[in-house]
Formats: structure tokens, sequence, C-alpha cells
């Protein structure tokens, strides 16, 4: 199942969950702490505490510090490749 990290009043994870809603996709959402050093799984998972990320099985797109494009650019691919015109 695809998990996001974010964080709720997180600027750049808002797209996102809107993506993944526009296409009823089904995911695991972990909240994570504003202050970066208490986001220990997700460093521990990616190597950098930058929010959005994504886990997809084998597929782990880390945050980039001010980006969630390629968050955004994995889920639209996965996902409206899927769906019918």
């Amino acid at each position: 199942m695809l998990k996001i990290y974010q964080r709720e009043t997180c600027p750049y994870c808002k797209p996102v969950r809107e993506k993944l809603t526009e296409l009823n996709v089904t995911y695991i959402n972990v909240n994570l702490p504003k202050k970066r050093s208490e986001r220990k799984e997700l460093i521990e998972l990616t190597g950098v505490p930058y929010i959005p990320a994504l886990v997809d099985e084998e597929v782990i797109i880390a945050g980039k510090e001010g980006s969630y494009k390629d968050v955004l650019e994995y889920i639209e691919k996965k996902f409206t490749n899927n769906k019918e015109s």
C-alpha cells in the first residue's frame, strides 16, 4: 500500500494529498512533527528529513526541500495511466 510521509500544514504536501484524492487512490498517511530532526523514521528510510516523501512497496521517493514534484510525477504516472479516458 502507498504510504505518504507528510504534515497537514505543509504547503508541499497538500497537492499530493489532493492528487491522491482526485485519483481515488487509497494510501496510508504518516503525520510527522514540524521539527525536522524529530523525523527519525523518515530519515532512516530516505536519508533526508524532507516531506512529502512516498513509499510504494519497493519504490521510495525521498522528499526534497521546497519541492513535491517528484512525488506528484510518480503518482500521476502510476495512477493516471491505469484510468480509462
